[in-house]
């Protein structure tokens, strides 16, 4: 699949079918959580895997008119693999107390000068 270099999104619209939309995923364990979310909400779907794609190997195309909820179920399995964004817990604390010490000489400034 041809996919932009900058995109935060991980789902097109079929290549051959408009009345679909394709939902892709790196790791099988992604595409398993994913196929197991649609089963569940008996949404229909089609799963395709391509083994020669280096980057995303697992496909889905769901209909179109479904597409409000495979959203969902997709945020669902993005949110249930992803890292965290600070992984090590003194650089996540100390960032959070650094932006309070930030945040309380802002407020003691602005109230001074008034």
């Amino acid at each position: 699949m041809n996919l932009p270099s900058f995109d935060f999104t991980n789902w097109r619209e079929h290549p051959s079918d408009n009345r679909y939309e394709v939902f892709f995923y790196k790791t099988k364990k992604e595409g398993d959580y994913f196929e197991q979310l649609l089963i569940t909400s008996k949404v229909v779907y089609e799963a395709y895997t391509d083994e020669e794609e280096e980057k995303y190997k697992y496909y889905y195309a769901t209909k179109k008119i479904d597409s409000k909820q495979v959203i969902k179920l997709n945020h669902l399995t993005i949110g249930q693999f992803r890292s965290r964004f600070i992984a090590n817990h003194f650089l996540r604390y100390a960032l959070v107390i650094v932006m309070l010490v930030i945040m309380t000489l802002a407020v003691v400034g602005y109230l001074k000068a008034n």
